[in-house]
């Protein structure tokens, strides 16, 4: 809107001034000047228009894909609700399909406390959904139901996903009749350490209560996280699990049935910036050895700094767990500690975390 009004004010100003004004030269030179502005806001409210169209087509594209999820709180308590308009026990979030035999991936912490789960797909059509497998850590659940040839969403590949790329946050915001609701916004940054779990992708597009789970899609229609988590006092501080960890959840679910963790039994302790998200080059202070660690107490002290895995640098806990993230127990690393201003490394075989 504000665009178009500056379109008229400036087509005012170059068909309504008196003609005398452009008999200079310089005057001739502005008309040109004014009308090459004219040329380029129509242009960019073509453009603004086309973007929209492509926007409502994805939606409408990938809502197909998109569930509510419904169930009953297990944990729940009546007297917590006496003075609440809450219905009962119940609790919603969202989800996306991700094959087209009914499995869907949503976090966990919408289904961890459901007793019995139910989907609603986009046709209004509700199912009975079983829970596959769910990861705390992670915030991570599949579930399945008796439904063939549904629609998956493809997952965009790591690599693709850039700070400014446009997205669109859909899911069940705050009501479960808000439905398949969708929002606009950009990815404002990777690897945001909201805990000391695994790194998160910010966003300005909304997340409100609900839409956990849902799917965070690129312009290419394409997955590149699930909803996870929206702070609503604070503008552009929404966060999604990136598709790489959604990847790493699914193909370890394929595989073993269960996520894998990798373990070194080195308790570590972040320095004061990384704590406060501030980017530092710090390694990891080495607190203690538990009794199964991969390394013992003639090798590694308290104090020693891990520095890098394998040459990768770890300067947070979610760092060093996303570099472990892609190795398997049993397999080999070199980790490379400081200690009095000298670097040395030590070769370890990873264990499994139970």
């Amino acid at each position: 809107m504000k665009k178009f009004i500056a379109l008229l004010m400036i087509i005012t100003v170059v068909f309504v001034q008196p003609l005398a004004v452009f008999a200079e030269d310089t005057a001739v030179g502005t008309q040109k000047n004014v009308e090459a502005l004219v040329k380029d806001i129509i242009e960019e409210m073509l453009n603004q228009g086309k973007e929209d169209q492509q926007v409502a087509k994805l939606v409408d594209e990938i809502n197909q894909s998109v569930v509510a999820i419904i169930g009953r709180n297990k944990s729940y308590r009546e007297q917590d609700y006496v003075y609440s308009k809450m219905p009962s026990n119940l609790q919603h979030g969202s989800g996306v399909v991700i094959t087209s035999n009914g499995q869907i991936i949503t976090n966990n912490h919408v289904v961890k406390d459901m007793e019995e789960i139910y989907v609603v797909m986009y046709d209004g059509k509700a199912y009975s959904a079983q829970l596959l497998y769910n990861d705390e850590e992670i915030d991570l659940a599949l579930i399945k139901i008796n439904r063939s040839e549904l629609k998956p969403v493809e997952l965009e590949t790591a690599d693709n996903v850039k700070v400014g790329n446009t997205v669109i946050a859909i899911g069940t915001p705050l009501y479960f009749g808000y439905r398949n609701s969708a929002s606009k916004g950009i990815i404002s940054g990777l690897n945001r350490p909201v805990d000391q779990t695994y790194t998160y992708l910010q966003t300005d597009a909304s997340i409100n209560p609900g839409n956990s789970g849902g799917p965070l899609i690129n312009m290419s229609g394409k997955l590149v996280g699930i909803n996870t988590l929206g702070y609503m006092f604070y503008s552009g501080m929404n966060f999604a699990i990136p598709v790489e960890n959604v990847s790493y959840f699914l193909d370890h679910y394929n595989q073993f049935g269960r996520i894998r963790r990798c373990y070194t039994g080195i308790q570590f302790e972040e320095n004061w910036a990384a704590m406060l998200g501030i980017p530092t080059d710090q390694g990891l202070r080495v607190v203690t050895l538990r009794e199964d660690a991969v390394v013992t107490s003639d090798q590694l002290q308290e104090g020693d700094i891990l520095e890098a895995i394998d040459g990768v640098k770890t300067s947070s806990i979610a760092a060093y767990n996303e570099i472990l993230k892609r190795h398997l127990p049993g397999n080999q690393v070199t980790l490379t500690f400081s200690r009095d201003n000298e670097d040395f490394d030590i070769k370890v075989t990873l264990k499994e975390r139970y």
